[in-house]
């Protein structure tokens, strides 16, 4: 009973074997993102954080533009308060596949015969859970990355969501 209001009960949110599923909604730079999200926690505070996310925007000199991403990142505890929010850093890696120039929509930059391409690169962030119950919780992400490869859209991408996640047993 202590768990099925709005205040968190006492228990046992950050122990190994505990995981979760996310559904995310942000903004890089240029466009909008969602992402989902699946995060075991290998040990008592340190979690390993899959993820898959799909951005789409417009830029000027490219028209509009999708990149289908994914993510895996280790994602050590830093702090938390009390029983309500965990913050954690995100450091990893990314993959994704850049397309630009969708429906004709922007411009072939001079040497780019192919309005396509594969990106990888390193990737680091935070992170924070805030609990609204002993299952579900409030979760706000920021990452910043590399991309190699001569990414179309951004070098240094920037990523901020926020979102909710299920987490269980």
């Amino acid at each position: 009973m202590a768990g099925t209001g709005i205040l968190p009960a006492s228990s046992q949110r950050h122990v190994k074997h505990i995981a979760s599923w996310g559904a995310h909604i942000g903004r890089s730079e240029t466009g909008n993102y969602y992402e989902l999200s699946y995060t075991p926690m290998l040990t008592n505070r340190l979690a390993l954080r899959l993820s898959g996310g799909y951005e789409n925007g417009h830029q000027t000199s490219r028209g509009e533009y999708s990149v289908y991403q994914g993510q895996v990142l280790l994602s050590p505890q830093l702090f938390h308060l009390g029983e309500v929010a965990y913050f954690h850093l995100l450091v990893g890696a990314g993959a994704g596949f850049e397309w630009t120039n969708q429906n004709g929509s922007g411009e072939l930059v001079a040497g780019s015969s192919e309005p396509q391409r594969f990106t990888y690169g390193p990737q680091a962030g935070l992170e924070a859970d805030f609990f609204l119950g002993n299952r579900l919780s409030l979760v706000a992400t920021g990452t910043k990355g590399y991309l190699f490869n001569n990414s179309l859209i951004d070098h240094w991408p920037s990523l901020a969501s926020v979102g909710l996640r299920y987490h269980f047993r």
